[in-house]
């Protein structure tokens, strides 16, 4: 991966994946509310109840981590703006671009495999 070296560079890129961790909450959001509509609609068995939450807890803990992930992207932009010490937590620096790279890619990767996993729940209800 090619890392900007621009202050004005690694702010757009900051912005850009900030954008995309709020278009996952919004996603994430849709496909609860069809969750909710499709446990309501009709009398799931157990099986799919089952099914169910294993998908409510799964758009909850991956709305938990959107959320890190986008207090961890402010967090790298004000440090990037301000050189102000930043808020580094030991288990997800903010303040180091590659690993900022590599979570965004692993929480891309995450998402979209719940997606698929949902839409094909969805084509078996």
């Amino acid at each position: 991966m090619e890392v900007p070296t621009q202050s004005t560079d690694l702010q757009a890129q900051l912005s850009t994946w900030k954008s995309e961790v709020e278009e996952v909450r919004g996603d994430l959001r849709q496909m609860r509310s069809r969750l909710e509509e499709m446990a309501a609609g009709r009398h799931p068995n157990h099986e799919q109840m089952v099914e169910v939450e294993h998908f409510q807890n799964q758009f909850i803990r991956q709305l938990e981590v959107a959320d890190e992930m986008f207090h961890d992207l402010k967090q790298s932009a004000k440090s990037f703006t301000n050189n102000k010490p930043v808020i580094v937590h030991h288990d997800r620096p903010v303040d180091d671009f590659d690993t900022l790279h590599d979570r965004m890619q692993v929480f891309h990767k995450l998402h979209n495999e719940l997606k698929g996993e949902f839409t094909r729940f969805q084509s078996y209800r």
